[in-house]
């Protein structure tokens, strides 16, 4: 009789065991995301957004998982001219969460290049970031932006904010006009001129796309450096050493605006012998800068989002 009832025991222990390992094994499923990139649809002021999320491997109980929001350039896409993929894993293997879209009229959007404006770039990235929060549960936000997508990001604090940080590479931050040298960086009357028509017309079409007529008033209307200095976030700026479409004085006060800040870091000299793009014709010369981009890159975002 004593040897059942202890067996009956032994049995509903077992059974307690069994149920607390099972209830662990769920928290931590919970708590430890897929590590492998996965595309979405992120629910847009204007319709879908497509994007690719990245989630730490692992996660532990209460931690806050922080978020950078990566952000292409004019004519770009979510790829990042194979920059974004490799520094989404850095940031996962760091407990950091990214998600990068396709701005409209890139990648795989669906809306006509007319529509890359920077006002419904913004409000992509709020959506973004809305989704993250609702989905993952994200906290601290940063935003990676090159070129076009440097500008937006100098200009997100000052316009939504909630952004902890940010890290430019080689933002398009001319003051005004100037952010659209660009297309003509020898000539800048005849961007002048590009304005012009395309404000009295709608759009123009240059560069193989047609480019808004808003776009070119936004940019008219805006000035991502006195932005910059106006929300004083801790700022990462890169340049290359053969930018090509942006000009010295673009850089130079770029660089002088980030410096002003109380945490403004400039880092100039592993980029001397990249493009714009970060890109070089020599492969090992392209590996060098990809790796020196995101590990400048990984280091500044961790030690203000972590």
């Amino acid at each position: 009789m004593h040897k059942q009832t202890h067996k009956r025991a032994f049995y509903t222990l077992a059974g307690c065991i069994a149920a607390l390992a099972l209830c662990v094994a769920a928290s931590l499923f919970l708590l430890t995301p897929a590590p492998k990139a996965q595309d979405v649809t992120i629910p847009g002021t204007r319709g879908d957004i497509y994007a690719t999320v990245q989630l730490p491997g692992k996660l532990a109980r209460g931690e806050e998982l922080p978020l950078v929001v990566l952000c292409h350039g004019f004519t770009g896409s979510r790829s990042g001219d194979g920059h974004f993929a490799p520094l989404a894993a850095d940031l996962a293997a760091q407990g950091i969460a990214t998600v990068r879209l396709d701005f409209p009229g890139c990648g795989n959007s669906t809306e006509p290049f007319t529509a890359y404006t920077l006002s419904n770039m913004t409000d992509d990235v709020e959506s973004a970031i809305t989704y993250m929060q609702q989905t993952y549960g994200t906290g601290r936000t940063a935003l990676v932006g090159h070129s076009m997508g440097g500008r937006l990001a100098s200009l997100y604090p000052q316009r939504r904010g909630g952004i902890t940080a940010l890290a430019l590479w080689s933002p398009a931050n001319g003051a005004g006009l100037r952010g659209m040298e660009f297309l003509n960086i020898d000539d800048f009357s005849a961007v002048e001129a590009l304005a012009a028509e395309a404000e009295a017309s709608g759009s123009i079409s240059t560069w193989g796309v047609d480019v808004s007529g808003t776009l070119f008033t936004e940019m008219r209307d805006s000035d991502p450096n006195a932005a910059l200095r106006e929300s004083a976030l801790p700022t990462l700026l890169t340049y290359t050493g053969h930018e090509g479409i942006l000009s010295d004085t673009t850089q130079a006060e770029t660089i002088a605006a980030v410096e002003s800040l109380p945490n403004g870091r400039v880092v100039l000299e592993p980029f001397a012998e990249g493009n714009h793009n970060y890109l070089s014709e020599d492969a090992a010369t392209a590996a060098a800068l990809d790796k020196a981009l995101r590990e400048t890159t990984v280091a500044f975002l961790v030690e203000y989002l972590k």
